[in-house]
């Protein structure tokens, strides 16, 4: 089991966190952390162990987390990130490349394949987008 890819799940909606959560794990990946955008990620990756990959809603409607993204790639480097969104129109994907960003999956498009060919692929040591 230690070789297993170890995930942590970023998303304020419950529902879409959980189902995600749930799908990971029967396929093969260990979920290690699955939170609310608010948390704190400092204090989260502070308690145990780190995840290999951070999937991550990015949030473009009230507010965005590009602080909490360039704190997690400052702060942790190894720890590869794959961004969720609704608002395939709105993402900053050229900000994001800048900041190491290896994936982004638009939620409304993404089937659940697409999803385990992203986290193999930027656990590969590439990129999605």
């Amino acid at each position: 089991m230690s070789n297993m890819i170890r995930i942590m799940v970023v998303d304020d909606h419950d529902l879409y966190r959980e189902v995600l959560v749930d799908f990971l794990e029967r396929n093969g990946f260990r979920v290690t952390y699955a939170i609310r955008a608010e948390v704190d990620l400092e204090e989260i990756l502070q308690a145990s162990g780190l995840p290999d990959i951070a999937i991550i809603s990015y949030k473009t409607s009230k507010s965005n987390n590009l602080t909490s993204l360039r704190w997690l790639r400052e702060h942790h480097p190894h720890i590869r990130i794959l961004i969720t969104t609704l608002f395939n129109d709105k993402i900053p994907t050229d900000e994001l490349k800048r900041l190491g960003i290896e994936g982004v999956i638009v939620k409304s498009h993404a089937d659940t394949q697409q999803i385990v060919k992203a986290l193999r692929t930027i656990h590969g040591g590439k990129t999605f987008y």
